[in-house]
């Protein structure tokens, strides 16, 4: 069910002035008061959608994790394989653009990393009828976690297809004994 057009414009103000205020202040330094000042959106208002500025975040990168899959992933029904190699690339893109935010980082990694894990499990469910949940939050687990490792252990400069190549083969295929 779509929200009401008050609600999505009352949404859309306090995501603006969050992104605003974050980028002046930083994540841990920003207030909810702050945010909803910058909105012009009563504080009880915000209240009313979410818990504290913790799940604000978190709802404000789910939506857009969702709205990055929606528009650059392949169209449902999709192979496995299509779909991993997809997601390993489009995952290793947006890490890098992440690079840039390094003030907040801290704070908001495991955030964005359980937000990134709960879509792609979803999609893995949705778009390759996997039939067990727990198979698809591993999957993506395994996904979300190696192209983490990937950025993390320096070796940013690799090739997105490359990561991708290697991400989809251990998904399907599990780790490649060495000769």
């Amino acid at each position: 069910m779509t929200a009401d057009r008050r609600v999505r414009r009352t949404r859309s103000l306090l995501r603006q002035a969050a992104i605003e205020v974050i980028r002046e202040k930083g994540f841990r330094a920003a207030r909810v008061r702050d945010i909803t000042e910058r909105a012009d959106v009563n504080r009880a208002t915000f209240y009313a959608h979410y818990a504290d500025k913790y799940a604000f975040a978190e709802a404000m990168v789910r939506d857009e994790i969702r709205h990055r899959f929606a528009t650059r992933l392949p169209a449902a029904p999709t192979p496995v394989a299509d779909l991993v190699h997809a997601l390993a690339v489009l995952l290793w893109e947006d890490s890098s653009r992440a690079d840039g935010c390094r003030r907040n980082i801290d704070v908001l990694r495991p955030l964005i990393q359980r937000a990134v894990r709960t879509e792609v499990s979803r999609l893995l469910v949705e778009r390759c009828a996997y039939e067990s949940a727990v198979t698809a939050h591993i999957v993506g687990s395994t996904i979300v976690g190696a192209v983490c490792w990937w950025r993390e252990s320096g070796l940013p400069d690799t090739p997105p297809d490359q990561v991708a190549d290697e991400v989809t083969r251990a998904v399907l295929y599990g780790p490649r004994p060495t000769s």
